[in-house]
């Protein structure tokens, strides 16, 4: 059953709303009580039977950048808002609080809908979502002034000068080769990187509308509460506190979780990596990927992840599970006698380069690494001098972790690697930095020093990860996607929960996605919904389905069923695909005249091969005996079988 609101969506894309779901049915009451919708005279609907604590136009799921965003955005619009976080007071921000606080912003919109098509590579963005996305590019710096009060002078525009951060000018644009990217410039509020003085701005914004935004810490959703007959998605099941409570949303759920990074088994099942540490918050654990599902949303780049920045592809010490990962960042140190490989003791990606966000160099992309299941970082003594000048050496708090031999062989051994690859491994890297040139990675010769005599070290490296992207699927209205290609109604998302990206990332696009999809969703969940459809009671069944309906009979018996007249045979073979091959042998004066198939269940496009040439052949040499069909053996076979069977009783 299809629902319309009564105003227009703002942005574009396709209106519609979808019947995908399962039932989140929460406590029920009376059927009236609590629920305005009860005094429309339209029906009892799915509202009335719950058992509301709490009632709001707009519920927003996750207080980050995204969240704050949307619940502002809404609240601007009438709506009274309900945001709630899963962190306590003073921890709420997700990956927001934690990342370079840098945002895009472009003057041309047709240019950023070639990059971001570009950076998607042979990967499929729908139209709407690109087109969303680049009209908001277009009006960051606006939004950012107007609507969330920043001062023109707090404003820095890195692509006229990166002085004071040089580390930026890679941002402007991360991927310069990809079309449109030169019209792409990178904001921030700050002239100081990873201060949290963009996610402030927000939060603050969302203090100040205290009048129209209720602010609930340590409340984690646990459930999305769905409309069994229109399948629109009604309110949220919270955990306030130890207390579990259903709470109304009249006009829209907006769902701002972040991504899965902090669970284990999710990063194992969807990214294939076992070992990793997070660098930004410890909170985003998938939750809101779960719920979604439940009402039957789609999901898409559930693949795609960001690294963080500078070398090898985003790495990290090895670190508890509870906390942030401590990152490897400064190539100065992957300068000389020190190569990087994996539990087999084989080299796997080049040392050398700046990544981008995780993304390494190979074979003309940039890509997140496929890690081995262990990954050390091996030097030398002479590359252990230059890091106790250069650093005091590897931290304090991993120094436990370094593995020390006098011999690659010994140290080939410490680390349970096969039996001479280490050695082969270095003996190469030798050759090729006093060749000066390294043809398995490109590394740089002017980065390559040979290995000179132990003692030797090795520390295990693990992959650091900024975020995940995947998530529900959204389109250009921030709407949640179902499994039918169609919105679910009523609920929204942004930020990196279901972010747009899906193969390659530039630097501070996920705060641009926060802000621009932040705005929309927000906007659009306080839009005035139509009342629910009545529940359709007392519905007549008329049941016909019952036990023995079904059909698990045995297969037809050729003996039965096929007619046989003068001169014919029937012959059945068992060495088939299918359960039973039978064949009807025409003989006629001591010749075979025909061969018909009338009994089979081989492969169509494979065995089917067989039965179409082989009996032709089979004639025209008067015998069962003759060559397989290639890629059709057991069919043919099986043919052949049932073709002497039936010949045997003409004999």
């Amino acid at each position: 059953m299809g629902k319309f609101t009564r105003r227009q969506f703002i942005s574009g894309g396709a209106a519609g709303v979808a019947a995908i779901a399962g039932l989140g049915l929460a406590g029920c009451a009376p059927a009236g009580q609590g629920s305005p919708m009860a005094a429309t005279g339209e029906g009892l609907t799915f509202a009335d039977t719950i058992a509301w604590n709490g009632e709001y136009d707009v519920i927003v799921v996750g207080f980050g950048a995204a969240g704050a965003v949307a619940a502002c955005y809404a609240a601007d619009a009438g709506a009274k808002v309900l945001l709630i976080d899963k962190a306590p007071q003073g921890m709420e921000g997700g990956n927001s609080r934690f990342c370079g606080q840098i945002i895009l912003y472009s003057e041309d919109k047709d240019a950023m809908i070639s990059y971001n098509k570009g950076m998607a590579g042979d990967f499929q963005l729908a139209d709407d979502v690109v087109e969303a996305y680049a009209e908001g590019l277009t009006q960051t710096k606006s939004m950012l002034r107007d609507f969330f009060n920043v001062p023109e002078e707090n404003f820095i525009d890195w692509k006229e000068d990166c002085s004071i951060q040089p580390i930026i000018g890679m941002f402007i644009p991360e991927y310069p080769g990809i079309e449109g990217g030169e019209e792409l410039r990178v904001l921030t509020v700050s002239d100081v990187l990873c201060n949290s003085a963009l996610w402030k701005t927000y939060r603050n914004k969302v203090i100040s509308m205290a009048d129209s935004i209720d602010v609930w810490y340590m409340s984690p959703a646990t459930n999305l509460i769905q409309d069994p007959v229109s399948k629109t998605v009604i309110g949220v099941v919270i955990d306030k506190a130890g207390e579990t409570v259903n709470v109304r949303a009249k006009n829209g759920v907006v769902m701002t979780l972040g991504g899965f990074e902090n669970n284990k088994q999710m990063v194992e099942d969807y990214l294939g990596i076992t070992k990793h540490a997070t660098v930004g918050t410890l909170f985003n654990t998938g939750d809101g990927i779960k719920m979604a599902t439940e009402v039957g949303a789609d999901l898409w780049h559930m693949e795609a992840y960001e690294g963080n920045c500078f070398c090898l592809g985003g790495v990290s010490f090895v670190v508890g599970e509870d906390e942030h990962a401590k990152t490897f960042g400064d190539l100065r140190v992957l300068s000389g006698s020190i190569v990087v490989v994996g539990n087999g003791g084989e080299r796997y990606l080049r040392e050398d380069v700046y990544n981008r966000h995780g993304h390494s160099p190979s074979n003309g992309d940039w890509i997140n690494p496929k890690r081995p299941r262990r990954t050390y970082m091996v030097w030398d003594s002479a590359q252990n001098k230059a890091i106790m000048e250069e650093y005091h050496g590897i931290p304090e708090a991993f120094q436990d972790q370094i593995v020390t031999a006098g011999s690659i062989a010994e140290l080939e051994a410490l680390l349970e690697m096969p039996e001479g690859k280490l050695q082969l491994t270095v003996s190469d890297f030798n050759k090729m930095a006093n060749d000066g040139h390294d043809p398995a990675f490109y590394r740089d010769p002017e980065s390559m020093r040979a290995f000179d005599d132990g003692p030797y070290y090795a520390i295990e490296m693990v992959q650091a990860l900024l975020n995940t992207q995947g998530g529900p699927r959204r389109n250009g209205r921030a709407e949640v996607i179902g499994n039918d290609g169609e919105p679910i109604g009523n609920l929204y998302s942004a930020g990196e929960f279901g972010g747009l990206t899906p193969y390659q990332y530039n630097g501070g696009g996920n705060m641009a996605e926060c802000l621009i999809f932040g705005s929309i969703a927000g906007t659009n969940a306080a839009v005035e919904k139509d009342p629910l459809p009545a529940l359709p009671l007392d519905v007549a069944s008329d049941i016909v389905f019952t036990p023995g309906s079904g059909s698990n009979q045995p297969d037809p018996d050729p003996a039965q069923s096929v007619q046989l007249g003068e001169g014919e045979y029937l012959g059945t073979s068992t060495l088939c695909m299918g359960n039973e091959l039978a064949v009807k042998v025409t003989v006629d004066g001591g010749k075979i005249t025909a061969i018909d198939i009338v009994q089979q269940q081989e492969t169509a496009g494979i065995g089917s091969k067989a039965l179409e040439a082989l009996p032709a052949l089979m004639i025209e040499a008067q015998s069962a005996e003759v060559d397989a069909v290639a890629g059709a053996t057991i069919t043919s076979v099986a043919l052949m079988d049932a073709v002497n069977n039936a010949l045997a009783q003409e004999k």
